[in-house]
């Protein structure tokens, strides 16, 4: 026997009205801290590592992405300068509490006060923070002079990072790089690649090791390298973060990240 198909009468609602229901308002996500970021849109770790930084309470952060060709030169990074401002005005700045543009050698390209400038164009007044600002200023808060530094660029960019450090006062003593070239593969590297390099970099009579680069996934090695070198660990995204908290307004210590975001 061939069974009939069931025939169903569709759902007909009981009100002719959708019914207005209460609400209250409380506080916006980033009631402590509300930070926006000008990431590039090649990189793919900024983003999961502040996140591993940034405290859950109250804390938030809007990104918004710039073009960024694929391979990191001086010139490509320099090119992004045109499009800061009009990145920057696609954040919410209206609830913002400080924006960072997110990337270090980007920044020693075009200049910090440049970058700081096309950004409060788009919001006039706001405080600013990029990795590498962040990192002098964590290094010198920590009282290191004497640093190693690791980075994952090719030797043009090395030269601006290194005459940029340098003319900020610090002694470099020990100096290595991955020498890669597409941002991409920056953002491969392992964090135990990072933590090998580092921690041999580290061996040389330095008052701490500067991790540049915010496509560098270092936020597992930190730690476990300031235990055993017995000294300071910065890193661009970490020092990211405790800028931007800082200039927020967020004074809580994180811990579990290093000494800078933990007792700085």
């Amino acid at each position: 026997m061939t069974q009939s198909a069931t025939t169903r009468s569709p759902i007909r609602s009981n009100t002719s009205q959708w019914v207005g229901m209460p609400y209250e308002l409380g506080n916006l996500p980033g009631a402590r801290a509300s930070i926006g970021l000008i990431t590039l849109d090649c990189d793919l770790t900024i983003e999961p590592e502040l996140w591993v930084y940034l405290p859950k309470d109250g804390v938030a952060l809007y990104s918004n992405r710039i073009p960024m060709a694929k391979d990191a030169t001086v010139e490509t990074l320099r090119d992004m300068e045109d499009k800061i401002t009009e990145t920057a005005q696609l954040l919410p700045t209206e609830y913002l509490d400080v924006i960072a543009f997110g990337c270090t050698s980007g920044t020693m390209a075009i200049g910090e006060a440049t970058v700081s400038e096309h950004i409060r164009k788009a919001k006039p007044g706001i405080c600013c923070s990029d990795p590498i600002t962040a990192s002098i200023k964590g290094l010198k808060v920590l009282g290191c002079q004497r640093i190693a530094l690791l980075t994952p660029y090719i030797d043009e960019v090395n030269a601006v990072v290194e005459n940029y450090v340098t003319n900020h006062g610090f002694d470099i003593a020990a100096k290595g790089s991955f020498k890669v070239r597409a941002s991409e593969e920056m953002c491969m590297i392992s964090p135990q690649a990072i933590y090998a390099a580092a921690y041999e970099l580290g061996q040389a009579d330095v008052d701490a090791v500067f991790i540049s680069c915010t496509g560098l996934r270092a936020s597992s090695v930190i730690a476990p390298l300031e235990q055993a070198l017995g000294k300071p660990v910065v890193a661009s995204n970490q020092a990211l973060s405790w800028d931007c908290l800082r200039l927020a307004g967020y004074k809580d210590k994180v811990e579990g990240y290093g000494r800078l975001l933990r007792d700085c």
